[in-house]
C-alpha cells in the first residue's frame, strides 16, 4: 500500500532573488525527502531562464510505503 505526498517548492528553503528558491535550495528539499522515504513520480519544475540558477518554482507528487 502507498501513501502520497503532494510537493510543492513553497516547502523548500526560500532565498535569493524575490525570494525564489535556487536549485541548490531544491536539490536539498528534494533529498531529504528522498532520505524520507519519498519517490517523486511527478514534477513540473519552472526556472526563470533569465537568471541562471534561480528562481525555481515546483509542485509535483512522491509516493512511499505506506507507514
Amino acid at each position: 500500500m502507498w501513501e502520497y505526498k503532494i510537493i510543492d517548492s513553497a516547502e523548500a528553503k526560500k532565498s535569493g532573488f524575490f525570494k525564489g528558491i535556487t536549485t541548490e535550495n531544491a536539490e536539498d528539499y528534494l533529498n531529504r525527502l528522498g532520505a524520507d522515504g519519498w519517490e517523486v513520480i511527478d514534477l513540473d519544475f519552472q526556472m526563470d531562464p533569465t537568471i541562471p540558477g534561480g528562481p525555481a518554482h515546483f509542485h509535483g507528487v512522491a509516493k512511499r510505503q505506506k507507514r
